[in-house]
């Protein structure tokens, strides 16, 4: 039986993915933590905060599925988070804050 990515829904604290998620595009990354650009998919850290990327988010999943098999053979430890949910759940966890 051949192994394919199913998606798995688990419940996760946004801010902690935060510190530690590498949000990749097109061509390069950037760390959601500090904002950093330009981070190559092989980083294991950020350049400029050093947080350890324990997560990996991709704005166009469907044009990286080919890579995602390298990656996580690579760095198994690694967990992919959908960019749309973490975006939603941000920008909702973000909006909560104001009303502290």
């Amino acid at each position: 039986m051949s192994e394919q990515f199913i998606r798995v829904y688990k419940t996760l604290d946004v801010s902690e993915i935060k510190q530690n998620l590498l949000v990749y595009g097109d061509i390069s990354g950037s760390c959601a933590n500090c904002s950093a650009i330009s981070i190559k998919l092989e980083a294991v850290e950020c350049p400029d905060c050093k947080a350890k990327f324990n997560y990996i988010s991709f704005r166009n999943i469907k044009s990286h599925l080919p890579k995602l098999s390298r990656v996580l053979g690579e760095r198994p430890y690694l967990a992919i988070i959908d960019f749309e949910d973490y975006s939603r759940n941000l920008g909702k966890s973000k909006a909560e804050d104001l009303f502290k």
